[in-house]
């Protein structure tokens, strides 16, 4: 009798015990869990692109966008009555625009919207003269100028294969500006058959923000 008592008690006390020790491990999850505390840092950064556009004057034009080719600023040659090895100037005059903020560079590039029967006839150099007060006429030629295309001559229609290029600084105060002087004459013993004919070059600068 002593000995059944014994063997119907001790299953009933290891059920209870494996209750209990999963009782404490479902409390012990319960416990870590709500001890994990978390927080959080931002970092936000604002960006702005910067703004870089040009202008150009001539003789005959006022300051402005004179883009695209259709609306290029005309370059005052008087040339309508040429003749061989006589030469005609003109300037070009390209600055930064007011709402530009970064520095950059212009340069000669291409030339394009080239018509006419007198255009193979036609030659012609270039220089950035000392300020936009220099006056484009032969005496900006001489000495040790800052060549754009020269000293020899070149086709009308053609640019250097390795364009100079010329500083234009983001304006502080003054609008800062840059000249160009051309000079274009029909070439020295050039065919009578180019008596009476025209002809028309646009040339296009083309500036880089830095």
């Amino acid at each position: 009798m002593v000995s059944r008592r014994t063997s119907t008690g001790r299953p009933r006390l290891l059920r209870t015990r494996a209750v209990l020790a999963g009782t404490l491990v479902l409390g012990l999850g319960a416990t870590s869990t709500l001890a994990a505390w978390t927080d959080g840092e931002y970092g936000t950064g604002s960006f702005a692109a910067s703004v870089f556009g040009t202008e150009s004057q001539t003789a005959s034009s006022a300051w402005a966008s004179h883009t695209p080719a259709a609306n290029a600023a005309t370059l005052a040659f008087s040339a309508t009555a040429m003749s061989p090895a006589v030469s005609f100037y003109a300037f070009i005059d390209i600055r930064t625009t007011s709402t530009t903020n970064v520095g950059g560079s212009v340069a000669l590039t291409s030339s394009s919207n080239d018509a006419g029967a007198l255009l193979p006839a036609l030659e012609y150099r270039a220089v950035r003269t000392a300020s936009t007060s220099t006056t484009c006429a032969a005496a900006a030629f001489t000495g040790t100028p800052t060549w754009i295309v020269g000293p020899s001559y070149l086709a009308v229609t053609s640019v250097p294969g390795a364009p100079v290029s010329s500083t234009v600084t983001a304006p502080s105060g003054a609008t800062p500006q840059v000249r160009f002087c051309f000079e274009v004459r029909i070439q020295s013993g050039a065919s009578n058959a180019y008596q009476g004919t025209s002809g028309a070059v646009t040339w296009l600068f083309t500036a880089t923000s830095t």
